[in-house]
C-alpha cells in the first residue's frame, strides 16, 4: 500500500507529518532520553512534565541506559500506551566522532524498533531523533531514520515521524524523495 508519502509497504505504513507528538495516539512514543532515565531537555522534558512523578518513580527503578540503546516505561497522563527511551548521541560537527554518532543514532532506531517488537507494539511515533538539543543536521538525522524505518515496515502497522516544524518535515521529505 501506498501513503502520500510514498512510502510502500505490503504491511505497514510509513507517514512524516509536523503536529504536537505529545497530542497523537500511538502504542508508543520513541522518547529521547539521558542515560540516567531523568529529566532532560527538549522533549524529553515536555515529556517528563506531562508524565509527572508516576513516570520518574518508575525510571528510577530502571538501570543505566547507555547511548544507542532503549527501555521501556509506562506513559502515564500521555495518549500513548508506553514510551520506549532511548538515549541518542550529541552531534560533534561532523569531526574525527562524527561517524561514531551517526552509527549510534541509527542504533537509536535499531534499539526502540526491537523493544517495540518483543512488546508487539504497532503503531510507533518518533520524534527527529538527535535534530532537537543534540543537534544533528535533520538530513543526517532523516537519513538514517528513514533507512532503519524502511527496513521494518513490514514488521508494524504505522510508523509517524513527527516533526516539530514545517522546515523540518520539508527536509525529511526532501531525504525520502531523494534516497529512498
Amino acid at each position: 500500500m501506498a501513503n502520500g508519502n510514498g512510502a510502500e509497504s505490503s504491511m505497514g505504513q510509513l507517514q512524516l507529518i509536523c503536529d504536537d507528538i505529545l497530542r497523537i495516539e500511538a502504542d508508543a512514543l520513541i522518547c529521547p532520553a539521558h542515560k540516567h532515565l531523568v529529566r532532560g531537555r527538549g522533549l524529553s522534558a515536555q515529556v517528563y512534565d506531562r508524565a509527572g512523578d508516576e513516570l520518574i518513580s518508575e525510571c528510577l527503578q530502571l538501570p543505566e541506559c547507555a547511548i544507542g540503546q532503549a527501555c521501556v516505561t509506562s506513559a502515564p497522563n500521555l495518549p500513548v500506551h508506553y514510551l520506549v527511551h532511548t538515549v541518542t548521541p550529541q552531534w560533534s560537527s561532523g569531526d574525527q566522532w562524527g561517524v561514531a554518532a551517526v552509527a549510534q543514532l541509527r542504533q537509536c532506531y535499531e534499539s526502540a524498533l526491537a523493544v517495540a517488537r518483543a512488546r508487539n507494539l504497532q503503531r510507533l511515533l518518533f520524534p527527529a531523533l538527535g535534530a532537537g538539543t543534540n543537534r544533528f543536521p535533520h538530513e543526517i538525522a532523516a537519513h538514517q531514520g528513514l533507512e532503519v524505518l524502511r527496513d521494518a515496515l513490514d514488521e508494524f502497522a504505522l510508523l509517524t515521524v513527527c516533526l516539530h516544524t514545517q522546515s523540518a518535515l520539508g527536509t525529511w521529505r526532501q531525504v525520502d524523495k531523494r534516497f529512498f
